[in-house]
């Protein structure tokens, strides 16, 4: 054996070594040269198969087909073959080549893999094409009903993603897969809107409460700007009715909960319920609905805190709850590390050198509370209303079904030490160590 065959016979192990760790600049250095040299060397498939793993599959284009033109059964390369096209677009492609290697081996893992993401593109592309056909009829009055029908029935017979809040595409499937009639959900559809529920972060909490909201007409209380319509919309509810006494209709303005940001939003409140049938939003309290609608669902997010008259309010809950209606909520309990709504939220953004931090960090909020002025945010936006208290005045207007206590992660509890235990107990004797580890309290309660 030459030196020249011997370089190479090392650079090629030690390239697919590289290929097979990760490496992709070691794999190119030492496989590229001998691909080049020879593309029907095994160097070339490790080359290929690095650059599929690096998420660059493209490169691989003028090496793969050569390759598998002398080794037409090679089940590496057939797999990235199938890949290519899949970057490319071709899934017909993509499809044939990932039959060749089904034929050699029926049971590999990663070509079994590949016929599920093939399934799933062809979904999404089908998906894609009956959206953009009811964007394009209502551009476009010569398009009939029918093709607009027809495009939403299929959409209601393609199940989305189980997390279909990170999606644009996957929201607007679950939009027509979730809802209990076709026609009325298409005269709700919005594209932009859904877009922008799931690009703001407000199609998460709708999602989790699928089922509870799916055909209902829900009411949602503090609804602040009303950013949650299109998501529980996109969840099954028949219409969306947001409540809240500093809502400004006429306002763009709307906090991007994936960035903790306040941006522009597309559309006002007020624009948005002229192009959706199924938005109301008011300024006002609950106490205005009273006796002028009825709801089957009433959601709070973060909002139970907040309520300084919570019996009030619970009490108007129950008379615009229709029968068997359900109330659903998620109460920020104020006697966890991070119960006072104040900075820092959480420990990882804790600065213990900020005065600030240390007033209100690791459960100190709870004993400072009487020391606190009359207008601060404490006493003038949060109840403190004790668990126990809560649970008791749930009860009191409806029948718990659910009832969770949810506790910070462990890095947080693990600030939770005796000595602040024993701080904590001198301002409240009674408290709980699970009232101190609860972060937030999820309810579902039935009306009486």
């Amino acid at each position: 054996m030459s030196t020249l065959e011997i370089d190479h016979l090392d650079n090629f192990e030690q390239g697919k070594k590289a290929a097979l760790t990760g490496d992709i600049d070691l794999a190119r250095e030492l496989l590229r040269p001998i691909a080049d040299l020879n593309p029907y060397h095994p160097a070339t498939y490790f080359l290929c198969y690095a650059e599929s793993k690096s998420g660059s599959i493209l490169n691989c284009d003028k090496y793969a087909m050569t390759f598998i033109s002398r080794h037409p059964h090679h089940i590496g390369m057939g797999i990235v073959i199938a890949m290519l096209n899949i970057a490319k677009g071709d899934l017909n492609q993509a499809e044939k080549y990932i039959k060749i290697v089904l034929k050699c081996n029926p049971e590999h893992k990663r070509a079994l893999g590949v016929i599920e993401q093939l399934k799933i593109l062809r979904i999404e592309n089908n998906a894609k094409k009956a959206i953009d056909t009811l964007g394009t009829s209502r551009l476009h009055p010569a398009f009939s009903r029918f093709s607009r029908s027809r495009a939403a029935k299929q959409l209601n017979k393609i199940e989305p993603v189980e997390e279909w809040d990170k999606d644009e595409l996957q929201a607007k499937i679950a939009f027509f897969y979730n809802c209990t009639n076709i026609r009325h959900a298409l005269k709700n559809f919005n594209s932009d809107l859904v877009s922008s529920a799931v690009e703001f972060g407000y199609c998460a909490w709708p999602r989790k409460l699928h089922k509870y909201v799916k055909g209902c007409n829900v009411l949602d209380i503090g609804c602040g700007f009303g950013g949650y319509a299109m998501g529980y919309l996109c969840a099954g509810a028949n219409s969306y009715t947001g409540i809240d006494p500093t809502m400004n209709l006429d306002s763009r303005r709307v906090r991007n909960k994936r960035i903790r940001k306040w941006v522009n939003a597309p559309m006002s409140g007020r624009e948005i319920m002229d192009l959706v049938p199924s938005i109301e939003l008011y300024q006002g309290t609950t106490r205005d609905l009273v006796g002028k609608k009825t709801f089957d669902t009433v959601c709070l997010h973060n909002v139970t805190e907040h309520l300084l008259e919570i019996e009030e309010v619970f009490k108007d809950i129950a008379e615009l709850l229709n029968k068997g209606g359900k109330i659903v909520y998620l109460h920020h309990n104020f006697y966890g590390w991070s119960g006072h709504h104040m900075p820092p939220h959480n420990p990882s953004v804790l600065n213990e050198n900020n005065p600030a931090h240390l007033k209100f960090y690791d459960w100190n909020h709870i004993g400072i509370v009487d020391q606190l002025p009359q207008d601060h945010y404490i006493k003038t936006n949060l109840n403190c209303i004790r668990l126990n208290d809560l649970c008791s005045l749930t009860s009191k207007y409806f029948n718990i079904d659910t009832w969770e206590n949810l506790s910070s992660d462990k890095k947080t509890l693990m600030r939770l030490t005796p000595e602040i235990e024993s701080r904590v107990r001198k301002s409240i004797p009674d408290i709980t160590l699970d009232e101190l580890k609860t972060n937030v309290v999820f309810c579902v309660a039935y009306a009486k």
